[in-house]
């Protein structure tokens, strides 16, 4: 299933990236967004361990985190930055 949001500042596939270092440059690419910005992430399996990594260092306060489509093979996300985190 497919849903529509807005433009992201950044799209970031992680799909060629390997399994070891995916979540390193996930937190690394949202890390240098500002508050406001829109991250886009594409991967091939459900992206949890982003969202309870965020959870746990920046509060459910500091982001948005929206499916845009859900697997089996593609799972795209969008991450927004409500604040500058710890």
């Amino acid at each position: 299933m497919k849903t529509k949001t807005e433009t992201p500042d950044l799209l970031l596939d992680v799909r060629p990236v390997p399994p070891r270092a995916r979540l390193e440059t996930i937190m690394g690419a949202y890390r240098r967004l500002a508050p406001g910005e829109v991250l886009e992430l594409v991967v091939d399996h459900e992206p949890s361990c982003m969202y309870y990594t965020l959870l746990a260092e920046q509060g459910a306060e500091a982001f948005r985190f929206t499916y845009l489509e859900r697997g089996p093979e593609v799972w795209r996300v969008q991450v927004e930055k409500r604040k500058a985190g710890p």
